[in-house]
């Protein structure tokens, strides 16, 4: 207790309000009860690496993290405090946790890709096949997808492009696989008539992004689940990077200007860490 009287005292000293010494105060009652349960030594034997157990402790709890570096922070005041009034030698400074966010996977899980796959195919409203398809199979964002126009696409009997405008109106075109063609030559002559030569066409005119967001939630309903044109477009990336295509390659199909980005698809689900875990034999 006489450390702690000696460090309220210094901190009144320094002006601190009541609020902020009452907080240093409970902090530092915090660590020194935990500090005691770890040695036989007074606090005037307190080393650094007696700091950094007691960090690795805070984070081993449910505490956030900005909780966490306050407890941090009060104790760093309170070691320059027990440095100053010569109760230890030694400078001791713990680091505080850097806030780095989680990355935490955005996409579909396979088998609700087949789920949704097959539940439009099914219903066989073929403008909605051709949307999954271009979406599921270029990982195009939707507001590309309702900008593509009939000129964009050029289809041939084995091979077939896509030119999309992306962001900062940078230009990329996309090759478009045999399941994309197939969709897009089945809506074709299906496509109702209209004064602009946007592909996808509904019974008001062009479709805009709210419409596709509605109508992948329409169907996520019918199958109970969570689906958007950026969760596919993130399962798209997820799968590729999964398939060990080069990072680059990736990132000039989702016409990212900087490879961070294209970093995001590096994520592991928890499904993959599981299926990790559960193989291993020793």
């Amino acid at each position: 207790m006489q450390y702690l009287n000696g460090f309220e005292h210094y901190l009144r000293s320094k002006d601190k309000s009541d609020n902020t010494i009452s907080c240093y105060l409970r902090d530092m009652k915090q660590f020194i009860g935990w500090y005691l349960t770890k040695t036989e030594h007074g606090l005037h034997k307190i080393i650094e690496l007696d700091a950094v157990e007691y960090k690795k402790h805070l984070q081993k709890g449910k505490q956030a993290i900005i909780t966490i570096n306050r407890k941090l922070a009060s104790l760093n005041v309170f070691l320059q405090w027990m440095k100053e009034a010569g109760h230890i030698k030694e400078e001791i400074i713990v680091k505080p946790i850097k806030n780095r966010e989680v990355i935490t996977y955005k996409g579909l899980e396979q088998q609700d890709v087949w789920k949704l796959r097959k539940e439009i195919h099914r219903q066989g409203n073929l403008i909605h096949v051709c949307m999954i398809e271009l979406l599921l199979q270029t990982g195009i964002r939707v507001s590309e997808l309702v900008n593509i126009r009939l000129s964009d696409i050029e289809l041939s009997e084995r091979k077939g492009t896509l030119a999309i405008i992306g962001k900062g109106n940078v230009k990329r075109t996309l090759p478009l696989n045999k399941d994309v063609r197939k969709a897009i030559e089945r809506y074709l002559p299906e496509r109702p008539e209209a004064d602009t030569d946007h592909l996808l066409i509904g019974q008001r005119g062009s479709l805009k992004r709210n419409a596709i967001n509605l109508i992948l939630s329409h169907y996520g309903d019918r199958l109970n689940i969570k689906v958007t044109p950026h969760m596919i477009r993130h399962t798209l990336g997820h799968t590729l990077v999964k398939q060990q295509v080069e990072i680059t390659t990736i990132q000039q199909i989702f016409g990212h200007s900087n490879i961070q980005t294209t970093n995001i698809y590096t994520v592991t689900t928890d499904k993959e860490m599981e299926k990790a875990l559960e193989s291993v034999e020793w």
